[in-house]
């Protein structure tokens, strides 16, 4: 009886099998992805990495936001009343350039213990202020710092005044007694309006208002959240204005965002688009309220096998496509015969972001020796490098500036930025550095590149070292991990270290300001780079309106950063996406800003599907029909030899 009960556990067993991480897709719809790594920050004032930005951004809601659909991208009121209107303030006799505008009445933050009685309380124009001033306190790292300093009236004597009070403390200030001064230039007109008094035209201005930068923060809830007493420090416990919260978070495991109850009523998902829209099933979720999915799951995985065959069973709604596996996902520029007949589909789009290498210009080696800068910049093979290393997912960068917005050049060619063996040795040479040889040692030339330490890119890192040895030059490369990499580069404590960026708002001085020399002491200029022509240059275009004029300063700003050869250029990224049927169609966003409320899908179907493709194979079936045979036998058996006992 015994072996009986054991064989039918077993039938049970294999015909409930369950692969499922989740156990079972819960009520509701609800997408499932991954990230490799947890959030650096969530602080609103602080994100400025593209990580955090993807998260932060969909719990912070802005003044304004993008069109979803509309391209070239397109800004729109979003708690705003209206788009700015500018015009003339006069301040103490004199007359400065003013913008002025308006958040809707009733708009409410997110429920939550920093509150009276733990109920979200209204959104007033005096939290886009209290991000404002927060914007100015260096100390924090503002993000936003560079979009405002010289161009509000007083923003960067508010800034000095701060780090005043933090000195005269000791940075023990009570930070609900940090921020009480007014900014002369910002003007609170009423509960829900704001006019800021410009030094000069700034049409940059606006972008800082659609960046999570720029959101609304509780000065009640920034002051609560500050690490004591068991509680969290903000940048982990953000309070919600955007159309989801942080319903969960366990660091490096898992993070969860749920719908906000308390978002705004007036949001929701384009009614209309164009014909090319329609044909590829963008609109089938027009009218519907934001945000339209219940939650956002996502699972923090360091390495991309699990997450690949996570996405392979259906349990992840979207992936990227390992190097390792991507011969056989794409064919040719696009999706294999196998991977389409299961209603995947590829998502393609050029990243608005570049990619390159910086060179310390405080180190001795590289701070006066331009030659040398200009050799090492030319040793590079960037094809190969994308071919081998990226699949092809890249394009040669000749300058900075990305293709997609103002001031990238078709017809533009860096000569530095292409590889030309003949020519760097001979610049090597020029340079003081012959064959490679450092004439202090009598040995190669040794130069030292600091990296993010991973175990995928071992064979990626010797080609970076094979290819300076052409030139007889020896690459010491220091790996080590994401914080103490950041330190680094923030203290300039390097000699070549990887830079990039990814664009916060789609126009050329948003990469630019990165080569601007007084950045130097920000976040933005991270390797010393200074030239007066540049910067004078940068002067006159930042504030010019698009135009063939701004076009004609920028050719020349990037002729002049192409020839000093502060930096080598790599690249600028493609990227690929794999999506689920059951997820609606979606438009790749090159900004990625608050794109979560816009996402839609059929959870029945995949349920079906998953199911389809994770039910026991037919081994496992042959399994438990031989084990019916075989209990079959032993109970007839068992029958016969009860009837013999009975007689």
């Amino acid at each position: 009886m015994r072996r009986i009960v054991a064989l039918l556990i077993l039938i049970f067993g294999i015909a409930s099998c369950n692969n499922n991480p989740y156990g079972k897709f819960p009520e509701g719809k609800v997408i499932f992805t991954a990230m490799d790594g947890d959030p650096r920050t969530l602080d609103p004032s602080r994100v400025g990495d593209t990580a955090s930005n993807s998260i932060a951004s969909n719990i912070h809601d802005t003044p304004f936001e993008y069109e979803y659909l509309t391209r070239p991208l397109t800004l729109k009121p979003a708690m705003a009343t209206s788009m700015p209107v500018y015009g003339t303030a006069e301040h103490k006799g004199k007359k400065y350039p003013s913008m002025k505008f308006s958040i809707k009445k009733g708009l409410r933050y997110m429920d939550d213990a920093c509150f009276p009685d733990g109920k979200g309380r209204e959104i007033l124009i005096d939290d886009i202020i209290y991000s404002i001033k927060r914007a100015s306190d260096l100390a924090i790292d503002p993000f936003g710092y560079p979009m405002l300093s010289e161009k509000v009236l007083g923003f960067d004597e508010y800034g000095a005044a701060i780090q005043k009070k933090r000195e005269q403390t000791e940075n023990k200030i009570d930070i609900k007694l940090l921020y009480t001064d007014n900014i002369e230039g910002v003007r609170k007109l009423d509960d829900y309006t704001l006019e800021l008094l410009l030094l000069h035209e700034a049409p940059q201005v606006i972008y800082f208002f659609s960046l999570t930068v720029g959101s609304p923060a509780p000065k009640e809830c920034v002051a609560f959240y500050n690490g004591k007493d068991g509680k969290p420090t903000y940048d982990r416990h953000p309070v919600a204005s955007g159309p989801f919260y942080i319903k969960e978070w366990h660091p490096n495991y898992r993070m969860i965002l749920s719908r906000n109850p308390n978002y705004r009523q007036d949001d929701f998902f384009p009614a209309s688009g164009n014909k090319a829209d329609e044909d590829e099933g963008l609109l089938l979720s027009k009218g519907k309220k934001l945000p339209i999915v219940d939650e956002v799951r996502m699972q923090i995985i360091q390495t991309s096998p699990p997450i690949w065959t996570l996405f392979e069973q259906g349990y992840l709604d979207r992936a990227g496509i390992p190097r390792e596996v991507f011969q056989q996902v794409i064919s040719g520029q696009d999706l294999s015969t196998e991977f389409k007949s299961r209603g995947i589909r590829l998502d393609k789009d050029i990243d608005i972001s570049s990619y390159w290498w910086y060179f310390n210009l405080n180190d001795p080696l590289f701070a006066s020796n331009v030659t040398l800068r200009q050799a090492l910049s030319m040793v590079v093979d960037r094809k190969e490098m994308i071919d081998r290393f990226y699949n092809g997912r890249g394009i040669p960068a000749q300058s900075l500036i990305p293709p997609g917005i103002e001031g990238y050049f078709e017809d533009y060619k860096n000569p530095l930025a292409e590889q030309n063996l003949t020519e760097a040795k001979r610049l090597l040479t020029l340079a003081g550095y012959k064959d490679g040889i450092d004439p202090k040692t009598g040995k190669p030339l040794t130069i030292r590149m600091t990296l993010v330490e991973s175990r995928g890119a071992s064979s990626l890192y010797r080609f970076y070292i094979d290819q300076y040895s052409k030139v007889g030059i020896d690459l010491k490369i220091e790996q080590l991990d994401w914080p103490t990499v950041l330190e680094k580069k923030n203290k300039k404590e390097f000699q070549m270290i990887h830079g990039g960026w990814h664009a916060d708002y789609p126009d050329p001085q948003n990469f630019l300001q990165l080569f601007y020399g007084p950045n130097v002491n920000g976040p933005y200029n991270e390797n010393n780079y200074q030239n007066k022509t540049f910067d004078q240059l940068y002067n006159e275009m930042k504030d010019l309106p698009s135009g063939e004029k701004r076009k004609s300063i920028i050719r020349k700003m990037l002729e002049i950063s192409g020839n000093d050869a502060h930096v080598v250029y790599l690249f600028h990224p493609v990227s690929y996406g794999l999506t689920h049927e059951w997820i609606y169609p979606l438009k790749p966003h090159p900004i990625n800003t608050n794109q979560l409320k816009y996402r839609d899908l059929d959870q029945t179907l995949r349920l079906k599907k998953t199911e389809q493709w994770n039910s026991p194979p037919l081994y496992a079936w042959l399994i438990v029909a031989g084990t019916l045979f075989v209990l079959f036998i032993l109970m007839a058996a068992a029958v016969i030899q009860y009837r013999r006992m009975g007689r």
